[in-house]
């Protein structure tokens, strides 16, 4: 399975704007390899993927498959203001041995829920992978209703990443999934973990 366990989100290291520093890179992989952890986020916010240059996300997301060696999945964002950039990315990232991808609204404009669906109903068929919806308001504008949630899984999402501080919700997307357990509930939130956990 690829979405189970502990998922860190990647910092990406760096020299300079343009630069990967690619020994603290190598040193940060080897490290959370040697932890145990279950699988490896690329680009989202901790590895503020949405400030780097497309080349810059491509050579990370290439170095890190490399480093990795297929010893554990990576998953790799490709939230984007541009739809055929994103579509760009997910094949460049396929390409470099990704097993995983990770949408999340556009940001900047706000979306309402028929818009995220609408978007979904756009993106998904030209995806060339599997895909987890990301929630975070925060960052997004947009608090992906369950409704919406359900839709993006009738299109072929694996799970979802709650990233909303918002214990009742995640509660309710657990209690709205039950009866699907191949459908993965993740939390973003490490104050939550515990709560999570015991809510199934």
């Amino acid at each position: 399975m690829l979405c189970q366990g502990i998922i860190p989100p990647v910092a990406t290291p760096l020299i300079n704007n343009r630069e990967l520093d690619e020994p603290g890179l190598e040193r940060l992989i080897n490290h959370l390899l040697e932890g145990g952890v279950h699988s490896l986020f690329l680009l989202g916010t901790t590895g503020e993927g949405t400030s780097l240059s497309y080349q810059l996300r491509e050579k990370f997301v290439k170095k890190v498959c490399q480093l990795t060696g297929k010893r554990i999945p990576v998953l790799a964002a490709i939230t984007d203001t541009s739809f055929e950039d994103s579509i760009r990315m997910a094949e460049v990232y396929k390409e470099a041995g990704v097993n995983m991808l990770v949408v999340a609204p556009p940001y900047y404009n706000p979306l309402s829920q028929s818009q995220l669906q609408l978007y979904l109903d756009d993106l998904v068929p030209r995806l060339p992978l599997p895909f987890l919806l990301y929630n975070i308001p925060s960052h997004t504008k947009l608090h992906i209703s369950i409704k919406s949630v359900k839709h993006a899984k009738e299109l072929g999402a694996v799970g979802i990443k709650d990233s909303t501080d918002d214990l009742l919700h995640i509660v309710s997307l657990i209690e709205a999934f039950k009866d699907s357990p191949e459908f993965i509930i993740l939390t973003g939130s490490e104050i939550l973990i515990s709560e999570t956990l015991m809510s199934g």
